[in-house]
């Protein structure tokens, strides 16, 4: 039967829409559940194998095995069963793309991107190898991404027997072959470190953008594996070279020299994340200075000087001066992709160095300081002589307004009382003034920083004010006191230099996002955070996230990664 030939049929109580995906065992379909009214996944045993009593018995029991995982990566089942003698497993619909099409499209992920999915992936591989099922087809065609970089190990439990063709197929087995540990081509019991030497080269791909033994024949694909030593990253990249160790290890040929568990890989893998990162050349950043409103070209210079006051005959037009508030207008608020919530607008909020501010800045940072210009001495200069000639140019005004003889032009005598002197003439150089013209220095104002002592251990995909990407971020240069992550969240603890904090939190399926002023420390770096509007409370502690409402327990997400000061 031709892949997707079911689409557009009936499939018992399924209306079959379209082929998501085809496998060595069967095919899975974008599938409407007529009975529970829903959108499912619906994957399908291939009809020749459906008349193999032994690929029966192996999938049902995977069946089970699947829908008794329960661990946030696992793609939830709900329900399995038969049609015509077909069997199939009904699982949730999570739109997005696998990791395969991914580097394909975009190249190898950033070292912190890599890390966070292998540690998705090997939480999935833990949770089902305490349950006895291994997966033996770890690779990034079965990794499936959301756009939050959430992942979900799928394919789970289809046991690959020793006619599938993806063991004789030259189309498909160099592709699954990629990821096969050595002992995969001998005849001995399958462990779990099959899964650990396969989520080794996937973190190897996503490092550096291509498989570990790029050959082009099932044979050196087979070779590499038994025989090459694994590959280190810093041969293409030299800043990977924490990693060297890492995928050393967990693609070593003999399974009890790798790590133990996947969740071991992962833990060693995010080690050499915070190595490399350490290593890496340290970087001083330039001023955080970003303009409030689009500032216009410098005008060419006229010769004039602007001067405001009353002026001597004959008189002269004043050029009025820049409204101060003109400096301080703000720029209308561009929403952040993303990160909208509902009811109330964000603001301030920073998104780490992927993001551009454009044109506009936040409402709270300052305007950028002037350029200094060497020639400050000769722009002194340049006043005090401009005020020298002014006041020459008033006393001659004034004497030649009183003839010799002490009496003014009218024939009357002038005294001191009735002598009309004009104010002190103020001059004012335009904020407008070109670049050639020289400025004075401005007096820039001294920043006030509060000193925060360093986060306690590392978070991947973090940095000292929060997530670089995909999760909340503290505002402007207020530092993160606490940053957790995890099954499901993501959280930070921000403060506002003033002995204040703020909560955010982020859902990472659905970028869901919140914000509550005031959490409340309870100690070891956790909060509890209220909002007010219906009571509800966020506790975070470095065991987890507790969502409470009336005293009922909304949410309990276990921690993964918890920092804080």
């Amino acid at each position: 039967m031709a892949g997707g030939a079911m689409a557009g049929a009936m499939f018992g109580r399924y209306e079959l829409r379209r082929l998501l995906g085809v496998g060595g065992m069967g095919e899975v379909y974008e599938a409407f559940d007529t009975t529970k009214d829903r959108v499912v996944a619906l994957k399908v045993l291939n009809r020749e194998l459906a008349a193999d009593p032994t690929y029966v018995q192996r999938f049902r029991r995977e069946s089970h095995a699947m829908a008794s995982v329960q661990e946030p990566h696992v793609i939830p089942v709900h329900d399995w069963g038969e049609v015509d003698g077909v069997l199939y497993i009904d699982m949730r619909l999570v739109r997005g793309s696998d990791l395969k099409e991914r580097l394909q499209q975009h190249g190898k992920l950033t070292p912190g991107e890599a890390v966070q999915v292998v540690e998705q992936i090997a939480a999935a591989l833990d949770a089902a190898h305490e349950l006895g099922l291994v997966h033996r087809d770890v690779k990034p065609a079965n990794i499936l991404l959301t756009a939050n970089l959430f992942a979900y190990l799928v394919d789970f439990g289809i046991a690959h027997g020793a006619s599938d063709p993806q063991l004789t197929s030259a189309g498909s087995a160099v592709g699954s072959m990629a990821y096969m540990a050595p002992e995969r081509f001998e005849d001995v019991p399958m462990t779990p470190a099959v899964d650990t030497y396969a989520l080794t080269c996937v973190l190897y791909e996503s490092l550096v953008g291509r498989v570990p033994f790029p050959v082009n024949s099932l044979a050196g694909a087979i070779g590499s594996h038994q025989m090459a030593p694994p590959p280190r990253p810093s041969a293409v990249d030299p800043a990977l070279s924490a990693f060297d160790a890492v995928i050393e290890r967990g693609m070593a040929k003999r399974p009890e020299q790798r790590y133990g568990s996947p969740g071991d890989l992962a833990r060693a893998a995010r080690a050499a994340l915070v190595q490399a990162e350490r290593d890496a050349p340290a970087t001083v950043p330039g001023p955080r200075v970003t303009p409030l409103v689009k500032q216009p070209p410098p005008r060419p210079f006229t010769g004039q000087t602007r001067v405001t006051g009353p002026q001597p005959p004959p008189p002269t037009a004043p050029s009025p001066a820049q409204p101060p508030a003109a400096a301080h207008r703000s720029a209308p608020q561009q929403p952040i992709a993303g990160f909208a919530q509902p009811g109330r607008q964000q603001t301030r909020m920073s998104t780490g160095p992927q993001f551009s501010s454009g044109a506009y800045a936040h409402p709270s940072e300052p305007l950028p300081l002037p350029q200094r210009n060497s020639a400050t001495p000769i722009l002194a200069g340049a006043l005090g002589a401009l005020i020298v000639v002014a006041a020459v140019g008033v006393a001659v005004w004034v004497m030649l307004s009183v003839n010799d003889s002490g009496t003014d032009r009218a024939g009357q005598p002038v005294s001191s009382s009735s002598l009309q002197v004009p104010p002190p003439v103020v001059v004012s150089v335009s904020q407008e003034a070109p670049t050639g013209v020289p400025q004075a220095p401005p007096t820039e104002p001294k920043a006030t920083t509060t000193t925060v002592p360093p986060l306690n251990s590392a978070v991947t995909g973090a940095d000292g004010q929060g997530f670089l990407s995909g999760g909340p971020r503290c505002n402007d240069n207020d530092a993160a006191m606490t940053i957790a992550r995890t099954t499901t969240s993501r959280v930070v603890i921000c403060h506002t230099g003033a002995d204040r904090f703020y909560y955010k939190g982020v859902a990472v399926r659905n970028g869901n996002a919140i914000e509550l002023d005031d959490p409340v420390p309870t100690g070891d770096g956790g909060f509890t955070a209220t909002n007010p509007s219906d009571g509800t409370q966020y506790q975070v502690t470095p065991a987890g996230l507790t969502i409470i409402k009336s005293g009922s327990v909304l949410s309990s997400e276990a921690m993964l990664e918890f920092a804080h000061r």
